[in-house]
């Protein structure tokens, strides 16, 4: 056979239900193998769309998604896709073509080297240079893009390897065992300095959102009688409406939440990623730190480890949880961050002032989604919002990109996480300005007819760099930009668009929405001088 239905059995072999990419010259005999299996191609728009959806399937199915580019300038498009999955953390085998073998020694059409450029955006980057390792290949990069860390696995698979013919068959799958386990003395050692504390606080970081380990963190949680918050992608890992739940971390400048952190004699970070919100925003007073991850620490100044554990979550915490002291009460301290937090949240929240206030546009979308529907946000100040503001009751229903942090993510994912939980109702919430970076998938859900809603915040400007600016410098600037009609626009696509005209038309318009079986388009006004107002109220408090 030739090395490119070796490759695809390959991946049959691996689960894999769909490719996401473009078609090139230097790919068709891939493209012909993947049309002749049960794999299903789905052609999209653009390549960093392509690696968005890819990327969002991996996170919400636990199996790497799979995308494709040809060489060149394709697989330069789908460089932003790739490194948001490895620094998103998100499972993806990124598959690019490449020129002859026999070329690459000298100046080639679209040639350039491909494995350089993924080598600092993947966890591993490879190539293809004799079929007959194909088994093995594909093997290593689903084993890899699972382990530890989740991320992102590049094969570059160049054109006259992949029509050569080989004999081969896929290796048995080789399943990484995940049950590994800390130290007894570890476990000790950790128990001792909880049991010492007197003012604990937990930190749940994006890690802590695979492995199905969000009943043991609530058990030990609920054991401390301790407080917790998360950081924008550990959203409902456990539930945001406990009791304990303080606030999510994330605002650039701090948020009320960062009083309890004054508070804490001691962090309990588990799945903490400082790639998402580094140590010296929320620990500047040098709080010692627990540190419970898949993975050791990162040496960091603010980042002071007492003791540690390391492996898998659920394993070592079931460990931990015996050996902790039971308590009854939380701190009066803790309770009055709380309540102040509380109180904060309802601001706005029921204005009828248009443009809308991003409290009441956050709370109405609340009401329209149950708590297993999913909401994706795009980056913008949209993003700083929803992850302040909307309560999130289980893992991966609300979903927003803070490692990379690309805009323009949002609307691919939801087409991914529609085809990844088809069950689920799936929103995803863009700026203005993020949505045109991706607006070329639409066609992409509309002809796949996905039934997501892509509701647009419109201010015709980059919000969230105006906010940064303007608490840096005092004024902004270059950020403005003019929209076109996105109803029209939605239209012009063959789907439905709708237009808030007013704040109490939101409702409707998003129940109508998520009733609708392909994709829709709302669009409503927002008023982000609300931002500035709340960087107000956060000057004020500290």
């Amino acid at each position: 056979m030739k090395a490119a239905e070796l490759f695809v059995k390959c991946l049959e072999s691996q689960g894999v239900e769909y490719i996401f990419g473009v078609p090139g010259e230097e790919n068709i005999d891939l493209l012909d193998a993947i049309n002749k299996s049960s794999i299903q191609f789905i052609v999209c728009r653009h390549e960093t769309g392509a690696a968005f959806i890819a990327g969002m399937m991996g996170k919400l199915t636990g199996k790497p998604g799979v995308c494709l580019s040809t060489l060149g300038p394709g697989a330069t498009n789908m460089v932003t896709g790739v490194a948001c999955a490895s620094l998103d953390r998100m499972p993806l085998i990124a598959i690019t073509a490449q020129t002859d073998l026999k070329m690459q020694f000298k100046g080639a059409h679209q040639y350039i080297n491909i494995l350089e450029l993924y080598h600092p955006i993947s966890k591993w980057s490879t190539t293809i240079y004799d079929g007959s390792v194909i088994p093995k290949i594909i093997t290593k990069a689903f084993a890899l893009a699972t382990k530890d860390l989740t991320g992102a696995i590049h094969i570059e698979f160049p054109n006259d390897i992949a029509s050569s013919l080989v004999q081969g068959e896929p290796l048995q799958t080789q399943l990484y065992d995940k049950k590994v386990r800390s130290s007894e003395q570890a476990i000790n050692e950790v128990a001792v300095a909880i049991n010492q504390a007197k003012f604990p606080l937990f930190l749940i970081g994006n890690n802590a959102s695979k492995g199905g380990a969000s009943s043991d963190i609530l058990t030990l949680i609920e054991k401390l009688q301790a407080p917790f918050t998360e950081t924008f992608m550990a959203k409902g890992v456990v539930p945001e409406n406990h009791p304990l739940h303080l606030q999510t971390i994330g605002l650039p400048e701090g948020d009320i939440v960062n009083k309890a952190f004054s508070r804490a004699d001691l962090v309990i970070a588990i799945g903490y990623d400082p790639i998402e919100y580094e140590p010296k925003k929320w620990n500047p007073l040098l709080s010692p730190i627990i540190h419970i991850d898949v993975q050791d620490h990162e040496l960091d100044n603010y980042y002071p480890v007492k003791a540690s554990l390391v492996g898998d979550l659920s394993a070592n915490l079931l460990r931990l949880i015996d050996q902790i002291d039971q308590r009854n009460e939380i701190d009066p301290f803790y309770r009055n961050v709380k309540e102040t937090i509380l109180s904060d949240r309802l601001l706005h929240s029921t204005s009828n002032s248009y443009p809308m206030s991003p409290q009441r546009i956050i709370k109405e979308i609340r009401e329209v989604l149950s708590n297993d529907d999913i909401l994706l946000s795009d980056v913008g100040a949209h993003k700083l919002w929803i992850g302040r503001q909307y309560e999130t009751l289980k893992p991966n229903t609300c979903i927003l990109s803070n490692g990379l942090a690309s805009m323009g993510i949002a609307l691919p994912g939801a087409i991914g996480a529609k085809l990844a939980c088809p069950d689920k109702k799936v929103m995803a919430v863009c700026g203005d300005g993020a949505f045109i970076m991706s607006i070329a998938e639409f066609e992409t859900a509309v002809r796949l007819k996905v039934p997501i809603v892509i509701m647009i915040w419109r201010d015709g400007r980059y919000g969230m760099i105006e906010w940064e600016q303007k608490n840096k410098l005092g004024h902004s600037s270059n950020i403005q930009f003019n929209n076109p009609d996105f109803v029209a626009l939605a239209r012009a696509y063959g789907a439905k668009g709708y237009k808030v005209k007013k704040a109490a038309e939101l409702t409707t318009v998003l129940q109508k929405a998520i009733s609708e079986d392909g994709p829709v388009i709302v669009e409503c006004e927002v008023d982000y001088q609300e931002s500035f107002r709340l960087s107000e109220r956060l000057k004020d408090s500290r």
